[in-house]
């Protein structure tokens, strides 16, 4: 199938370069000295799209929520501009590439697009001052840039019958991550792009992809390359509490952040919040990125679900770092426990003047700290399934923070931690590792610069005999 859309491909183009007199960027083994002038009207495509709408209802389909990532990027000399499709529409997930160049005899840009349900289709794009016009054989755009030019707000319209079109889908698009410094990038600079754009993890209106996952469209960022981790984050917050260790995590593994339900760009869906089911989360989603096993590193809330996940799902978890978090619901001070019982919508307006509102401004946050509230006044105790974890384990906490420290050796001693002496050569010591890091608090641990030295050291030293 794949040979017969690139066979059909050059043909198409072969035929219209050989009809088309001066047309050399379409015909084969003859290219232009230099990229057509007007192909510079695409750079304001040129970026890092967040993609979001709904189609439209009708008497047999429900409308669905459009979610995900576009991004356009030329192609090293400037002749083609690439397009990569990354969304879910509904419970679908849709990708696809797509190869724009020049027409000059027509003074369109031709749109050759792949898809991975195997389908190729062609069509042509047209930019009119702020006005982006994209018409296929059965299907249209109309998009208008904003006068800054970071957003696109159009409507996709689908033919119904062979004169009749109607209204498909409504999206926007949002600008967050601009490339055009990049434009008509030669290839000889290609390093040093990938240096300069290293620190985006640093930057949190970076978008990443969306995976449908238990009829969650749950959103995750992907850093560098190497063994994986995932990150899991606290209540409230997303991947931005990770800023100060995931720099570090990203230098030598792939680094994985995700954003549990009903927060930061996962939106929230018809049930409650509970560790199990955001543990069942991220196993679909280790599952769904083809991830045979995972390093896994959660904090407060998200260290609960990292628990959860290594017990439900023994086989995807290589190693695990819980930061500041109890193993039973009585492990928290009793003051924390007051604070947890008082949790609900009204707690959202704290939210307001802070930069989380700032990061995340589509989070239904009295609906959060209500499904919160409900999660944290749920009583549990996970002392024996914890105890029968086999992966390594790591255990961190401030030496002020929010568990009880006899709790915390409660935990530790879970593992056959701090039962007696290690010996002269540490033979006796258990494989689990208890750090608590002096001057610290459950508020801000992770802003210790010892939290990721330690954690990358646990990481790579070697795994025990038989594992």
């Amino acid at each position: 199938m794949k040979a017969y859309l690139i066979k059909s491909l050059l043909k198409e183009m072969e035929t219209r370069g050989s009809s088309i007199e001066g047309n050399n960027n379409a015909i084969p083994g003859r290219p232009p000295e230099k990229p057509y002038p007007e192909l510079r009207k695409l750079d304001r495509l040129v970026g890092k799209w967040k993609t979001e709408g709904k189609t439209r209802a009708t008497p047999s389909k429900p409308s669905v929520r459009i979610c995900g990532t576009d991004i356009y990027e030329w192609l090293p000399g400037g002749f083609f501009l690439i397009h990569r499709v990354n969304v879910c529409m509904g419970d679908e997930e849709v990708k696809s590439v797509e190869v724009i160049g020049y027409d000059d005899s027509v003074q369109t840009y031709p749109m050759h697009s792949f898809d991975n349900k195997g389908n190729y289709d062609l069509s042509q794009a047209s930019v009119h001052n702020s006005t982006l016009i994209i018409t296929g054989k059965s299907i249209r755009f109309t998009g208008v840039f904003s006068d800054n030019g970071d957003t696109i707000t159009g409507t996709w319209e689908i033919l119904t019958d062979s004169s009749n079109w109607s209204p498909w889908m409504d999206l926007k698009l949002t600008r967050v991550e601009d490339l055009t410094a990049y434009t008509f990038d030669t290839g000889s600079a290609s390093k040093n792009r990938e240096e300069e754009r290293e620190p985006a993890h640093q930057n949190r209106e970076v978008t990443g992809n969306y995976a449908s996952v238990n009829g969650l469209n749950m959103y995750y960022e992907v850093y560098g390359t190497g063994r994986p981790i995932i990150l899991l984050h606290g209540g409230v917050g997303a991947s931005n509490m990770f800023d100060q260790v995931l720099p570090k995590l990203a230098e030598n593994r792939q680094v994985i952040a995700v954003h549990f339900q009903a927060h930061g760009y996962t939106e929230d869906i018809d049930r409650p919040l509970r560790f199990e089911l955001m543990a069942e989360d991220v196993a679909a989603l280790i599952k769904h990125l083809g991830i045979e096993k995972a390093d896994i590193l959660g904090y407060s809330l998200g260290a609960g679900v990292a628990l959860q996940t290594a017990i439900r799902h023994p086989d995807l978890i290589r190693r695990l770092v819980a930061i500041s978090a109890p193993v039973k619901q009585s492990g928290w001070y009793p003051e924390v426990l007051e604070l947890m019982a008082q949790m609900g919508p009204d707690t959202a307006k704290s939210i307001k003047q802070t930069q989380l509102y700032e990061f995340y401004p589509d989070t239904d946050w009295e609906a959060l700290f209500a499904k919160l509230g409900d999660l944290v006044r749920q009583d549990f105790d996970w002392s024996k399934d914890v105890a029968a974890i086999k992966s390594p384990v790591m255990i961190v906490f401030a030496d002020a923070d929010a568990v009880r420290m006899a709790h915390v050796m409660e935990f530790f001693a879970l593992f056959g931690g701090g039962q007696q002496d290690a010996g002269l050569d540490g033979s006796l010591r258990p494989e689990a590792q208890l750090a608590i890091l002096p001057g610290t608090t459950h508020y801000d641990i992770l802003s210790s610069p010892m939290l990721a030295a330690i954690v990358t050291q646990f990481l790579d030293s070697p795994m025990p005999e038989g594992m």
